[in-house]
């Protein structure tokens, strides 16, 4: 029978290997992954010229919504991402009503409609019915991924309600007894960082250094620390996001030695950007901080060792930032488009790490963590067809003209995306992105 979607002549990249050849693709899913000369013929057919095909990325990590209409950023934001090769995205969401169940399926629905791109759901525990509830939430969403959050003072400006120990260790409990159940921490020690932070203001300073050294890196190693204690009494499944020091990979590596599952994500700002970039200034806050170029380097020790987990943008798009006030700034920036060009630039490029080890940290690994393997983040048959063709000669220059704040505008980068196939259609080719709005389909389901 004839396939929908061939592609030929390819450098095809999993997370456990490569060969030459490509994937056939029929009703959205991989029928045939082999040499060329074992495809079938396809209705479409694309020879890749020796271009790197890999498994679409999954971003684990982003916030739509928050400041702009959702409806509207599952338009503009899945789009970029397409643009950028990933093709499933999971919100961080948080709903401050007892319940989220009505949300879940608001979310889903208004989702639905305008997503270009899959997409899922974690749940923020923003009050203490939301612990009750997630036997619940389990059982009639399929959401089996929580997150508690440090490091925000009860008047933060983005209405963040942040945790507390026993919220967490009450959260941990119950996640413990659900087969595939995680709980995600923000970790950052939220009453001393906000005494020095006090402090820091008292210097009048505005500078982005200032931010960050108001919450050093000890204030998110000692929290790491105690949420890993936390986990090992409950025997709960620990994510640590977006981390941002070096000593993360290696204390969840340790926990993991002593038979604990604890795993570690980190952001592409954090493996390129520092506090003291001179072309930056408060605009680029970000929660947790840009760190220092010791921090930056051990992060890329746990990327090549084999201690990061995984990797996320943690793209927020905040309406554009003022400027005017370091402390009362909105945390955040934006990177869809380019995670996947970083990536290749500073790591495949400049660093060594393979094409598989990328794909572990951008595509298998996120699905394993999160639920969705085997049918996103593997290069097999019966995976949904969820590709990226890279040309890893490329170059580029970043633009930016969507929303939210980009640090990395005018830097030239080796190695783009040219082609993303999402659930076996094409949404991004010859530098555009599919207009088909309402695509997108949630891949987190009640069983």
């Amino acid at each position: 029978m004839k396939a929908d979607l061939v592609i030929r002549n390819a450098r095809v990249v999993d997370h456990d290997g490569e060969f030459h050849g490509g994937v056939a693709v029929r009703g959205g899913v991989i029928v045939t992954i082999g040499s060329d000369e074992a495809l079938p013929e396809a209705t479409r057919e694309i020879d890749a010229e020796g271009r790197v095909l890999m498994p679409g990325i999954i971003d684990p990590h982003c916030h739509l919504g928050v400041k702009y209409p959702y409806p509207e950023d599952m338009q503009t934001e899945t789009a970029a991402a397409a643009s950028g090769g990933v093709t499933t995205v999971l919100l961080y969401i948080r709903n401050l009503k007892e319940s989220y169940l009505p949300f879940y399926a608001e979310r889903k629905g208004l989702g639905e409609e305008n997503a270009v791109i899959d997409f899922g759901f974690h749940f923020g525990i923003q009050r203490e019915e939301h612990i009750a509830e997630i036997p619940e939430i389990v059982a009639k969403t399929g959401v089996k991924s929580f997150k508690c959050y440090f490091g925000y003072e009860p008047d933060n400006p983005i209405g963040i309600v942040p945790a507390t120990d026993g919220w967490v260790y009450a959260a941990m409990r119950i996640i413990a007894g659900i087969p595939g159940g995680v709980i995600n921490v923000h970790c950052e020690n939220t009453q001393i960082a906000s005494w020095i932070k006090n402090e820091m203001k008292r210097t009048g300073r505005q500078d982005l250094g200032a931010y960050t050294e108001s919450r050093p890196a000890f204030c998110e190693v000692e929290t790491i620390r105690r949420m890993i204690f936390l986990a090992e009494k409950t025997g709960c499944p620990l994510h640590l996001v977006h981390t941002s020091v070096g000593m993360g990979p290696v204390l969840a590596a340790e926990a993991r030695s002593h038979g604990m599952d604890v795993t570690v994500e980190t952001c592409p700002h954090y493996l390129t950007r520092t506090c003291y970039d001179e072309d930056l200034d408060m605009r680029a806050k970000i929660s947790p901080p840009l760190r220092d170029r010791s921090e930056l380097e051990g992060l890329w020790r746990g990327i090549k060792n084999g201690t990061v987990y995984s990797l996320g943008t943690d793209h927020v798009p905040f309406f554009p930032k003022k400027g005017e006030d370091l402390w009362n700034e909105l945390p955040g920036v934006v990177s869809f488009p380019w995670e996947l060009p970083l990536m290749l630039h500073f790591g495949v490029h400049q660093r060594g790490i393979s094409l598989s080890r990328l794909v572990q940290l951008n595509s298998y690994h996120p699905a394993r963590r999160f639920g969705l393997w085997p049918k996103k983040g593997a290069m097999q048959a019966g995976s949904d067809a969820d590709l990226v063709l890279v040309d890893l000669n490329e170059e580029r220059t970043v633009e930016h003209t969507g929303k939210g704040t980009c640090i990395y505008e005018g830097w030239k980068l080796k190695g783009w995306p040219v082609l993303t196939v999402a659930r076996g259609e094409i949404v991004y080719e010859n530098g555009a992105v599919s207009e088909d709005y309402g695509r997108g389909r949630c891949v987190t389901l009640p069983a």
